[in-house]
């Protein structure tokens, strides 16, 4: 059975470990009990099996049964996802972070709908929907939000990337054509709005280095096609 995940600050390799605060809060609202097992997590690889010794409201105390020690996967994947309408920021961080990017990077676009600087504390929500999707999706290492992106910043990025993938509807070259090299250290996927991404952006982001791919025949909204794409790089490169 797969154990339920909170997150900790630290987990030692041996003895005891507390769950504190609004974490200790979350183990209460899922209904766990003194005696059963939890996974425990500090977000940057290391994670143990623990055996749930009290409860309150304040803290949870455990005792640690088994630690791992997980690595950072061979292949890192940044996402870069240009902003989109509020009501789907969530969905798509959660998705992402399902889907195993390790750095997502917002991206103010020139059709975006959404406006970072609108957008009250936008940095500190997307990290906080990272952290619980992390839990929901069982992974080890919280994924990294970056502060948002201008157009300018990603090309400069894409200079120093070992590979860029941007997706475009208009593109003719297909994404399965580009998986006959070793996979890279790290893969950048960068996802337009929901309007697209300009003909002046795409041009750009080729002329810094990025190639050009089509997903597939269906378009994509834009909050699930990053999902697609990490799907679709991470088997290609036989990462999954």
């Amino acid at each position: 059975m797969m154990l339920p995940l909170f997150i900790v600050e630290n987990i030692p390799v041996r003895g005891d470990v507390v769950i504190e605060g609004d974490e200790a809060h979350h183990v209460g609202v899922a209904r766990v009990k003194a005696g059963e097992r939890i996974s425990v997590t500090n977000g940057t690889g290391r994670r143990a099996e623990v055996e749930v010794l009290d409860i309150n409201k304040r803290n949870v105390g455990c005792r640690i049964l088994d630690v791992i020690d997980e690595p950072r996967p061979r292949t890192i994947m940044i996402i870069v996802q240009a902003l989109t309408k509020g009501d789907r920021a969530r969905e798509t961080i959660e998705l992402l972070t399902e889907g195993g990017a390790e750095i997502i990077i917002p991206w103010q676009a020139a059709k975006s709908v959404g406006q970072w600087k609108e957008e009250k504390d936008a940095l500190s929500k997307w990290k906080s929907w990272t952290r619980e999707a992390t839990k929901q999706s069982r992974r080890s290492w919280i994924p990294q939000i970056l502060d948002v992106h201008t157009t300018s910043q990603l090309k400069n990025r894409i200079q120093d990337s070992d590979l860029t993938f941007v997706f475009h509807e208009s593109c003719d070259s297909k994404l399965s054509e580009n998986f006959d090299l070793e996979p890279p250290k790290e893969v950048t996927i960068i996802i337009g709005p929901e309007g697209g991404i300009t003909e002046d952006e795409y041009a750009g982001f080729l002329s810094a280095g990025a190639r050009g791919v089509k997903l597939g025949r269906p378009v994509f909204r834009s909050a699930h096609a990053g999902v697609a794409a990490l799907a679709a790089v991470q088997t290609g490169f036989k990462i999954w």
